[in-house]
């Protein structure tokens, strides 16, 4: 675990190096996952192309601008000097009258803009730096007819609007849980991550209790974000019992972690429902070959041979760890509906551990936690929510971002308890209810005096 702990502890720095998982974010917000690979080439497509040797070595979040020959420089951040007239940064504007209002501008759809599309792609197919989106920045804004009868603030917003689309700038940033959670969430792929939000996830992470040392249970069909968001705190100690549906557990992104597969193999271990189920029933009876026998198999065959009987020994320690029991936790992102499963399985789970149980909705929660009051297992069921909403801010004016996307999620979150068999609860009566109960006895005693009369 010491050499895990160390490769972690590599993987954890704050400057950029070769074979980096990376999140590029472009002018326009939008973002990319790129491989930092020794001489390589990456492509920004419309935004041009740069050389990877010459972005490593700086820290994450460094902003830099494209150059001519594939080259880079650094910038205090992506929006340095394109705000500032003043700057030698800024884009060159014309000098243009503004109106007051807007009661002269007239919507005339594509027929005010004189630079064709052709003209367009042909300044940009000229290659170079930022001098070039420059360039066109400058070009566009000039065969604006109604660009003098906009406002000031309208003319300003015109202008970074394109320089979002056109500057040659990006900023390399850490893929960290939540960067690569937003990076999903901003390609529209929701389904992928079951509409998990950045703040929801961070709130899960706190109330699972997620810590050094642990060995949580885990329920994850984000592609493997839930996952990696757990690995990042547990800082190389502790296992992940990962159950999935289908023959191999489906965790794409953790690829994308730069996570070793040694680092994986020690913490994360897959393991299917009906293995999970039915542990004694599932072990592999498989044994290891002589040695004789395994140095005279091909290489391909050996190799297969190797895959094989890890993969068993990692399927044994799992199976191992279900019959045991005693998990530090349970977390849980599925669509198998977790009304009919959960209560199922948190009997493997430790006293006084946390649950949570994620949904996209409320009612499928609100079922769960009713059969939770009544099984008297789940310690303070409650269902959470959080909303973090995006506002544009000018002087004098607030409104929401528009074109954000809504939504996060739920969960419900409780601690597991083990009732004592056969506790009767005691405490300290009522005086109202012991009158009453006193008035009952004497009613008792006077029935069997007249009685026996």
């Amino acid at each position: 675990m010491g050499k895990v702990l160390g490769t972690i502890k590599e993987r954890q720095r704050k400057i950029i190096s070769f074979n980096d998982y990376v999140i590029l974010t472009l002018p326009s917000g939008a973002t990319k996952i790129i491989e930092v690979r020794r001489d390589g080439t990456i492509s920004l497509g419309k935004f041009g192309i740069f050389g990877a040797n010459y972005i490593v070595g700086y820290s994450y979040g460094q902003s830099f601008e494209i150059l001519e020959n594939k080259r880079v420089q650094p910038l205090k951040s992506i929006t340095y000097g394109l705000e500032d007239a003043d700057s030698n940064e800024s884009t060159p504007i014309p000098e243009f009258s503004s109106s007051e209002d807007n009661r002269n501008l007239v919507d005339k759809g594509d027929e005010v803009q004189k630079v064709t599309a052709e003209e367009i792609e042909k300044i940009k197919k000229q290659g170079g730096g930022n001098e070039i989106a420059n360039k066109l920045i400058s070009k566009i804004i000039e065969g604006h007819e109604s660009f003098d009868k906009k406002t000031v603030y309208s003319q300003d917003k015109y202008v970074i609007r394109k320089q979002r689309k056109f500057s040659r700038r990006f900023t390399v940033n850490a893929l960290s849980p939540s960067n690569l959670l937003n990076h999903m969430r901003n390609d529209r792929e929701m389904d992928k991550i079951q509409g998990l939000s950045e703040e929801v996830l961070g709130m899960m992470m706190s109330h699972a209790n997620v810590m050094p040392g642990g060995n949580y249970l885990v329920m994850d069909e984000t592609g493997g974000i839930v996952v990696y968001a757990m690995l990042e705190r547990m800082h190389g100690e502790g296992t992940i019992t990962l159950l999935h549906e289908n023959d191999q557990p489906k965790i794409a992104h953790l690829m994308h972690t730069n996570y070793s597969e040694e680092e994986l193999y020690k913490m994360v271990k897959p393991i299917n429902l009906l293995q999970f189920m039915e542990p004694a029933d599932n072990k592999p009876n498989v044994g290891p070959f002589p040695d004789d026998v395994v140095k005279a198999m091909p290489d391909m065959r050996r190799k297969r041979y190797y895959r094989r009987m890890k993969k068993v020994k990692q399927l044994n320690e799992s199976l191992d760890m279900v019959q045991h029991g005693a998990f530090d936790g349970l977390v849980y992102v599925s669509t198998l509906n977790p009304v009919g499963f959960v209560p199922k399985i948190i009997n493997k789970i430790a006293g006084s551990r946390s649950i949570v149980v994620y949904s996209q909705y409320k009612e499928i929660l609100i079922g769960l936690s009713h059969i939770f009051l009544r099984d008297k297992h789940i310690l303070l069921p409650n269902i959470y929510e959080s909303r973090v909403r995006y506002f544009q801010t000018i002087p004098g004016r607030l409104h929401p971002t528009m074109t954000s996307v809504g939504g996060g999620g739920y969960f419900l979150s409780g601690i597991k308890v083990i009732p004592t068999e056969g506790a009767v609860a005691s405490g300290r009566r009522s005086k109202k209810r012991a009158g009453v109960e006193q008035q009952e006895e004497v009613k008792k005693i006077k029935l069997a005096s007249d009685s026996s009369a």
